[in-house]
């Protein structure tokens, strides 16, 4: 569609489409408290594959690719959050091990707040549950768009597992700052959508061309 684009430009428009997919993921996830228990929803799979599919699919050269990434997008999410909730028990207990040596530094009380989000809604004690997801994710983009499938895949993984960790402490920085539970909502999941899509964005633009 767009071929001739500029890297630091399709890096930034994988940031918008899947920053707006993930803000639209804390919407309605505060929009269901506190009711809520998991942060994984079915409006995640589709805002995040609709607006992060889209622009994903903007670096190929027909309106059929970008259908393509859409569609695998809301397979990919569909599979990694259905997997997730299936391991979601195992995932969580062996993420919570490697964050074990942070409680050295940190008092655990102090570290779940910081990494998670109220009311007790696991964000960063899910790190590893987005990595799985996200590795699925980059995989199915890769098979249909036709990209070579290991550096999108640990891309993904790691950079929805990243962004997983570090989203939650600055959203709860600045909603604690205005004192404001939807500001930390809203920021914490934007952030994970642009962190995800500039790791996508790097994957299909270096390994497409």
């Amino acid at each position: 569609m767009i071929t001739n684009i500029s890297f630091k430009k399709y890096l930034t428009i994988n940031a918008i489409g899947f920053g707006l997919g993930g803000l639209l993921w804390g919407l309605a996830l505060y929009s269901e408290l506190p009711d809520l228990e998991y942060p994984f929803h079915y409006l995640a799979i589709i805002s995040m594959a609709l607006f992060g599919g889209g622009t994903i699919g903007l670096f190929f050269d027909s309106f059929k690719e970008i259908i393509k990434s859409i569609i695998a997008g809301l397979i990919g999410w569909t599979v990694g959050v259905s997997l997730s909730v299936v391991f979601s028990y195992y995932l969580y207990l062996y993420g919570g091990l490697f964050l074990v040596p942070i409680g050295y530094l940190i008092e655990i009380d102090v570290l779940k707040e910081i990494i998670n989000l109220k009311p007790d809604i696991g964000i960063g004690g899910f790190w590893l549950i987005f990595l799985l997801i996200g590795a699925i994710v980059g995989f199915f983009y890769a098979i249909f768009l036709k990209i070579k499938i290991w550096p999108l895949v640990w891309r993904a993984g790691l950079g929805l597992a990243f962004a997983s960790l570090i989203s939650p402490v600055i959203g709860n920085i600045i909603g604690n700052y205005f004192n404001s539970l939807l500001l930390s909502y809203l920021i914490t999941f934007s952030l994970m959508g642009i962190i995800l899509g500039k790791s996508l964005g790097l994957g299909v633009y270096k390994f497409k061309k």
